[in-house]
């Protein structure tokens, strides 16, 4: 009940049921206070919702390592790459013998790592979340999409990329690195039928739209270009960050490199 009133975002009414569950019950005490921290979170930002989970966590004398791996996804999320490698290592050091979760961590720390350009680590880390799954098409993904954009073991990266999208052809966001892949060896005739796909998939993702608008103006259709900027100014999904860019090349257009 209080999960179908959150994701109706009926908030109030979310809480009210939430405080059925008291300290006694440790799952259900706990899921209150990741839904307590995501309605924080959707009301007053990142920042006050983690400072609320956060305290709580801290009250907590032995966590489980449940409990650790959802704080440890809530500073990920939140941006706060070093303690989301803190959590992760003190659970992956935890696991005795569990293939399939130590890949997924692997994953997880190794994006942390990424973000914050530490590459040895992140590296170090998704090849090792490969060798464990190797048809992993979301560490394929990242791994590939990270290489890429440092310019970085090209034709592996491509490699990589191809398998991600056979295992997931109808993924938006792998449909998407394929074709922002091409687009960085600059084959802008197949970047564009990866490209449409992604946008197809995902109408309203702002970097989705921003590459094809890219991919147009390679192609030299302009007028289109333009269309699908202006379009991810008016999502409400957009950072200020990307409409900045997008600013600059409504007005003077991809400069050629």
């Amino acid at each position: 009940m209080a999960e179908n009133f959150y994701l109706n975002k009926e908030y109030d009414k979310t809480e009210k049921v939430l405080k059925n569950f008291d300290k006694k019950y440790e799952f259900y005490y706990w899921f209150r206070l990741k839904k307590e921290a995501q309605i924080i979170i959707k009301k007053q930002g990142y920042d006050k919702g983690i400072d609320y989970i956060s305290s709580k966590f801290n009250k907590i004398d032995k966590p489980n390592m449940k409990i650790v791996f959802d704080i440890a996804n809530f500073y990920k999320n939140s941006k706060n790459y070093e303690k989301a490698i803190e959590y992760y290592t003190k659970i992956i050091l935890s696991l005795s013998d569990n293939p399939e979760i130590k890949s997924d961590l692997l994953y997880r720390r190794g994006g942390s790592y990424e973000r914050l350009g530490n590459f040895e680590k992140a590296d170090e880390d998704l090849i090792n979340s490969l060798k464990i799954n190797p048809d992993d098409a979301y560490v394929l993904n990242y791994l590939a999409y990270s290489w890429l954009e440092r310019n970085y073991k090209i034709d592996e990266a491509m490699e990589m990329l191809k398998k991600a999208y056979a295992l997931r052809s109808n993924d938006p966001y792998i449909t998407d690195s394929i074709g922002w892949a091409y687009y960085l060896i600059e084959n802008y005739i197949e970047a564009e039928k990866y490209l449409k796909k992604a946008v197809e998939l995902m109408p309203e993702d702002p970097t989705v739209n921003d590459h094809y608008g890219d991919i147009l103006w390679k192609l030299n259709r302009n007028i289109q270009a333009r269309y699908f900027w202006n379009y991810v100014l008016g999502l409400d999904e957009a950072d200020d960050e990307i409409k900045k860019k997008i600013n600059i090349k409504i007005i003077e257009g991809i400069k050629n490199s």
